[in-house]
């Protein structure tokens, strides 16, 4: 881990000198020096490494040793095997003093860069160098004492290059992509499809005899939950159940929250509410929605009776229609929950089974596509001798393919094949020891990464258990973290796609799971990710090992190693990441961070609420002043208590004590109640800043220039609409020049933010901006918008806007909305109108070529989501919006039509997946022809009190999955199930009338 860091630190001091020439230049020759000197000790580390190649690959394993043992393996082989133990230690206190000196050779550049930018003046600069010469010496002459003993140790870099060893590097400590966007995964599912096909049965089974509960049990990394996943999305479960609910238990539960999340998933709409009901209302209603429709509810990973038992009284067997299905390693929980229910216990897989598996992660493209250099019969031999090490288990023989997918050519398998020879473990099998031999194969697949990927992959078991994390959030924080690098940076590319490619390495390896976004426009090509449990369990005992990071989980009452007087035994770590609730932080906890700085050393600290908004009573915003040299600071969901009044957590305080932080890269208030803009104008290295928090009553900032100093600022999200109404805001408009790294804006508004300033952010990437205003006040945004957008070096590839136009609408803008819609450059993905149109959609829509033919040419309007507000159209839209190919979210409220007849015809709305229809009042008749809207999931029909009755076209809708219909009580009777109208939507799974 040593090595990783130093290698985040010389990329990061490296990317100062090339982003801050001018400011660094006097003193560039002596960072210089610190750099070539800490790359040095990266080649040594690397070169300790490479000499250890015979070593047992046991000492690789989750929980074993650390760099300090595998860089005294690599020393000289004389002395005696008392001599190699002692060896171990000092390597073990070398490796952590490296790492503590490359983090104070940061720092002093760091803090030289800060007081360039912040205090201009040659006098104030000559005093700034001089101070810097001096600490640079001093982290240098510590760097000379640390050469002495790398050479007493015998530690010497070796003369080939990293890359020879590792396929993972390309040029020289850069990043070799294995890992292919436009390369499609094949499924990873082998020898279980009989088992999905018979539980299916069973779940289906309506007979006397069924079983009122499936369980899944077995060993961790057997495929359980994979498997449980092919049942819950079968077609015939999604067809026979008109509800469904997944949620994940595992070893750490909220009983109120697992019934929260059940009731949520089996009725969405009424999520507030839910989310305000007591245990005994939850139950209550849990087991009412279950004698009403069939549910199948699934209880994944979950490890323990206790867990069953404070959740039982939601679930009844007697006179149910519903089904229960469970995962869990603990066959006993299983008996507990229902011992009439039928219990599945997944086999290993066979060694045909497991081949097939290896050669569908490891040689992707089977033998189709091999290089003429490959041996594939030699390379099969190979692979089948080592999967035996994998015992059958799917999560080893996956990751095992994910290091052998990375190493192409048939010598490397044979280097890995004797390297598995020469272990201890070889041949065991599972039996007994399971869990130790799969952990062997983790921890192996772990110390496989290049460097630049073992610190992204141990950050992600800072997150809880089975949660399925934002990645661009994650990509922000790994950027602000210093843990990408710009070398690894192609021509054209952003550090968020470095990011990017970086998840997809590690997804290419199969250590994370992913979930992708289903639109080709989104920013990134995933939309989340998560740890399997036994890779979570990885990510932490190497992290503890390499004292990466500290976690403190607050929810288990344990307050005592909070306490100011307790040494924490994890000294040197710089990240700490703390999971809190409401119902389990007590007044102790807050002696935490009143910790002098010289206490605690961190960078990064990250509260993560599991339960939502958190009221806080005392004044933490003053306590993180203590904190000085913070890199990263995320306090999301925090609110003051409103007994406390205001100035408590974020009152008169927190602005100025975070306008302190001048380190900072990364700093997340969303979702909090703040009062007080924080005084961000000296944060000169900020990269991120999100303050879409929860208050419209937020005071404005001390000055409108409060951004222009954040020359560093890659994304911005702005408070959520503050009332502009209000005198504090009257005449104030936010400036944004200087920031021409910006690449995505959100929140943007015209009320109080200045649109002239649009066009000098020439990285933009995305924007969302809201107008709000008369004619003056759209043509004003539209004026500079097309400056930004069609400008030859535009960058925007997103834009969302939200137009609300008051007195008499949209009545000069015709021109305006037409280039929105058909000119390419906008890029408009999302577009919200409020306020009556000019004309009809066919004329906004005017390109009669285009609407001869069946649909819009894609290739000249991109949009996705349309909402469209009191906009009085006399002609039926449907004709016009259904050509939209890209459309998949159309909303039409509050007077859009004013007709009383609307048709969707065959073929029409391809790409539509949600459409609502809110107070129609005119609305009649609606008739869908079949073909149209061939993949709509959601429907909601609210306050059209003249519908006649549904569109018998519904019938075809196959992928319908929710229906809503609300204030419109007759129509409502006529679909209940006892109702004319039911056969028209019987199929879909989710109904709610009201």
């Amino acid at each position: 881990m040593a090595e990783a860091i130093v290698s985040m630190v010389v990329g990061r001091i490296t990317d100062l000198l090339i982003e801050e020439p001018q400011l660094l230049h006097q003193v560039r020759d002596e960072i210089q020096l610190v750099v070539t000197e800490l790359t040095r000790y990266q080649d040594e580390m690397i070169g300790g490494k490479e000499k250890k190649s015979k070593r047992s690959m046991r000492e690789e394993e989750i929980g074993g040793k650390n760099e300090g043992l595998l860089l005294a393996k690599g020393l000289s082989s004389k002395g005696t095997d008392a001599d190699s133990r002692n060896n171990e230690e000092k390597v073990r206190v070398l490796l952590a003093e490296v790492r503590e000196l490359a983090y104070d050779a940061e720092h002093v550049v760091e803090r030289f860069l800060v007081k360039a930018i912040s205090t201009p003046g040659k006098t104030i600069k000559w005093m700034n160098t001089r101070k810097f010469s001096r600490m640079i010496k001093d982290v240098q002459r510590k760097m000379s004492l640390l050469s002495n003993r790398f050479h007493d140790y015998n530690i010497k870099s070796t003369l080939e290059t990293p890359e020879s060893s590792n396929p993972s590097y390309g040029t020289r400590g850069k990043l070799k992509r294995f890992h292919s966007f436009t390369t499609v995964e094949p499924e990873f599912f082998v020898g279980f499809h009989g088992d999905v096909d018979r539980l299916v049965g069973h779940l289906v089974d309506g007979s006397d005899e069924s079983y009122p509960l499936i369980s899944i049990c077995g060993m961790g990394g057997l495929g359980k939950t994979t498997l449980a996943e092919k049942i819950y999305n079968h077609s015939t479960i999604k067809t026979h159940f008109s509800g469904l609910a997944w949620v994940s238990i595992s070893q750490k539960w909220q009983t109120e929250l697992v019934l929260q999340r059940i009731l949520i998933c089996l009725v969405h709409e009424k999520k507030e509410e839910i989310l305000m009901m007591d245990y005994d209302k939850l139950v209550e209603n849990l087991l009412l929605v279950q004698q009403k429709k069939k549910c199948l509810i699934v209880l994944d990973d979950i490890w323990s009776k206790d867990a069953w038992d404070s959740i039982k009284l939601a679930f009844t067997t007697e006179n149910s229609i519903s089904k229960l299905m469970l995962t869990s390693r603990n066959v006993d929980v299983a008996e507990h929950v229902n011992p009439e229910g039928f219990i599945h216990q997944p086999g290993l897989l066979s060694a045909d089974q497991s081949w097939e598996l290896l050669k569908l992660k490891a040689l992707p493209r089977g033998g189709d596509a091999l290089d003429i250099t490959r041996d594939v019969k030699m390379m099969e031999e190979l692979g089948r001798e080592m999967v035996r090490n994998c015992g059958g288990l799917p999560l080893a023989i996956v990751t095992f393919g994910g290091v052998l997918v990375t190493k192409p050519s048939l010598i490397e398998w044979v280097k890995v094949h004797d390297d598995i020879a020469s272990s201890p473990e070889r041949g065991k099998g599972l039996g007994q020891d399971y869990q130790s031999q799969i952990s062997h194969v983790l921890g192996w697949s772990y110390n496989d990464l290049p460097p630049q990927l073992k610190p992204c992959f141990l950050y992600l078991g800072k997150f809880m258990e089975d949660e399925w994390i934002d990645v661009e959030n994650l990509y922000q924080l790994w950027i602000a973290e210093g843990m990408v690098l710009s070398s690894d940076r192609r021509e054209g590319e952003t550090m968020m796609q470095v990011a990017e490619s970086y998840m997809g390495e590690l997804v290419h390896r199969s250590m994370v799971q992913v979930r992708f976004n289903d639109l080709k426009s989104t920013f990134t090509k995933y939309k989340s990710c998560s740890l399997h449990d036994l890779m979570r369990d990885l990510s932490l005992s190497q992290a503890k090992a390499g004292d990466l990071h500290e976690a403190i989980d607050i929810r288990e009452g344990n307050d005592f190693h909070l306490n100011r007087s307790v040494v924490s035994t994890v000294a040197n770590t710089r990240q700490l990441v703390v999971y809190y609730e409401n119902n389990f932080w007590s007044k102790q906890s807050h002696s935490y961070f009143i910790r002098k700085p010289n206490h605690r050393q961190y960078r990064s600290i990250l509260l993560l609420n599991v339960d939502g908004q958190f009221s806080y009573s005392l004044k933490l915003g003053s306590y993180f002043a203590n904190f000085k040299l913070l890199r990263v600071l995320a306090l999301e969901n925090l609110w003051h208590s409103r007994q406390s009044g205001l100035g408590t957590l974020f009152g008169t305080n927190i602005g100025r004590v975070l306008g302190s932080l001048v380190y900072l890269r990364y700093l997340s208030l969303r979702g909090s109640k703040m009062e007080n803009f924080p005084w961000v104008q000296k944060l000169v290295l900020l990269q991120t800043l999100k303050l879409d928090v929860q208050d419209s009553k937020i005071k404005r900032p001390v000055s409108r220039n409060i951004l222009c100093n954040l020359a560093h600022l890659s994304n911005l999200c702005l408070p959520n609409w503050p009332d502009s109404r209000y005198s504090d805001w009257k005449n104030f408009k936010l400036r944004f020049s200087g920031l021409s790294k910006l690449e995505t804006l959100e929140n943007f508004t015209t009320w109080w933010c200045e649109v002239k300033d649009l066009p000098k952010l020439t990285s933009l990437r995305r924007l969302k901006l809201k107008v709000v205003g008369e004619n003056d006040d759209v043509k004003e945004m539209f004026n500079y918008l097309s400056d930004l957008a069609l400008s030859s070096n535009s960058c925007l590839q997103y834009l969302a806007l939200d137009i609300k136009m008051y007195g008499e609408g949209f009545k000069n803008e015709l021109d305006m909305i037409r280039q929105l819609f058909w000119n390419r450059k906008f890029n408009l993905q999302e577009l919200s109108l409020f306020g009556r149109l000019p004309a009809e959609l066919a004329e906004i829509f005017e390109v009669q070529q285009q609407l001869n033919h069946t649909h819009i040419d894609a290739s000249l309007i991109c949009i996705t989501k349309l909402k469209l507000w009191g906009s009085n159209l006399k002609e039926d839209p449907m004709p016009v919006l259904e050509k939209i190919p890209t459309l998949r979210d159309l909303k039409l409220a509050f007077l859009a039509y004013k007709g009383n007849e609307m048709v969707c015809s065959a073929m029409g709305f391809p790409k539509l997946t949600r459409l609502r229809f809110l107070f129609l009042n005119d609305l009649e008749k609606w008739r869908v022809e079949k073909g149209s809207m061939p993949i709509l999931q959601q429907l909601k029909i609210n306050g059209c009190p003249k519908l006649e009755e549904l569109p018998r076209g519904l019938i075809f809708l196959k992928s319908l999955r929710k229906l809503v219909l609300r204030d419109m009580s007759s129509l409502s009777d006529r679909a209940c199930e006892e109702g004319p109208e039911f056969y028209k939507i019987a199929h879909v799974p989710d109904i709610t009338l009201s």
